[in-house]
């Protein structure tokens, strides 16, 4: 399984970092050649969302549903979603905690490409690629939780 783990340190509060983090339709600004498609109101167990990367007939969708919606209240926060795509299974689970003067944050994911035979393959390539572009996101929402707070 194309898993990782990225932990990082934020001096924004637990609040402003999940509020980066779960600004879903904000991924697009983060994640090139991506649109977002989010359900109507706000996430709650059972909302789904994707992102539409590509272009053209190359474009795939990466639909995800919230299966665990925590947000932090005084302390620490998490959600979880499934990926419910043709190409892409799999799960993210996120958390924020506070840290000394700001926020930790966790982001665990397994992606899973479809169908299962090219997962092998595919496997170490998801891994890597997921890691740096993720780590790339991470960065620009966790740079824009620090300047909500200035």
């Amino acid at each position: 399984m194309a898993r990782f783990h990225l932990t990082r340190h934020s001096p924004a509060s637990p609040e402003a970092v999940w509020s980066a983090v779960t600004d879903f339709a904000a991924y697009a600004d983060w994640m090139p050649l991506t649109r977002m498609r989010l359900d109507a109101g706000q996430p709650t167990p059972g909302w789904g969302f994707a992102g539409i990367s590509g272009l053209g007939p190359l474009a795939f969708r990466d639909s995800m549903l919230v299966t665990v919606w925590e947000p932090p209240t005084g302390g620490a926060g998490r959600f979880r979603v499934v990926k419910t795509g043709r190409l892409l299974g799999g799960w993210a689970d996120v958390t924020v905690a506070p840290d000394g003067d700001g926020t930790r944050l966790d982001w665990r994911e397994d992606a899973v490409v479809r169908p299962l035979p090219a997962k092998r393959l595919f496997d170490p390539l998801v891994a890597r690629g997921s890691e740096w572009l993720y780590g790339r996101a991470i960065a620009a929402m966790l740079e824009r939780a620090a300047e909500a707070r200035r």
